[in-house]
């Protein structure tokens, strides 16, 4: 399946688990951050940069998201494949782990 297809079907499913998708210019000049999941102020956010390639960001919400229990929603049987496969190679490579105090 094509790359931007399989995109779409991961954004869309961080919208239904309710994972809001922040695209930010992440490389800076002072760091540099690949981007990831984290959770801010009890909300679970993906930080990705819009100028990675396709693939690569394929790759960030695919990990992100195979740390979420889907078991009770509807996925398409490669979806499904891809977040497995993302989960058995992850050790959490592509999370942020970060958490923000909740004021």
């Amino acid at each position: 399946m094509e790359s931007r297809k399989v995109l779409e079907y991961l954004e869309d499913l961080a919208e239904r688990l309710d994972v809001e998708i922040v695209y930010e210019k992440l490389r800076e000049e002072e760091f540099s951050v690949k981007g990831g999941l984290c959770k801010v102020k009890g909300a679970y956010k993906i930080f990705m940069d819009r100028s990675e390639p396709i693939d690569r960001r394929v790759e960030i919400l695919a990990r992100a998201l195979s740390s979420f229990n889907t078991d009770g929603v509807y996925l398409l049987p490669f979806i499904r494949e891809i977040l497995e496969k993302a989960q058995s190679s992850s050790t959490n490579k592509s999370q942020l782990n970060c958490s923000f105090p909740e004021d």
